[in-house]
């Protein structure tokens, strides 16, 4: 309902999140990357058609729309094929000190 009151929406947030390019360069096995299911693929598009996602932040919609043509996702848990404190101690801190976010 984030369209409908200015006051619910959050213009200023940032996604810290795993994007698909990070499992080529944290060189994650090829099995990390999870195929789209077909909810995964309705949520996407249906994402994709909201205003805000067309006006207002654009590297979001770039995100959403790589993952619908890989067909892919990139959850954080493929993160701890490199040991159990890889997101905490590495990734996440990386992502801030880096400004590596959208």
């Amino acid at each position: 309902m984030a369209y409908d009151a200015k006051l619910l929406r959050v213009p200023e947030i940032l996604w810290l999140g795993a994007f698909l390019l990070d499992s080529e360069k944290y060189r994650l096995p090829q099995q990390c990357p999870l195929p789209l299911t077909a909810e995964d693929k309705r949520k996407t598009e249906a994402m994709l058609r909201r205003c805000y996602l067309q006006r207002e932040v654009l590297e979001w919609r770039l995100e959403l729309q790589l993952m619908l043509e890989r067909g892919v996702k990139f959850e954080f848990e493929a993160l701890s094929v490199h040991e159990l404190n890889f997101l905490s101690a590495v990734y996440i801190p990386s992502k801030i000190q880096g400004g590596v976010y959208i």
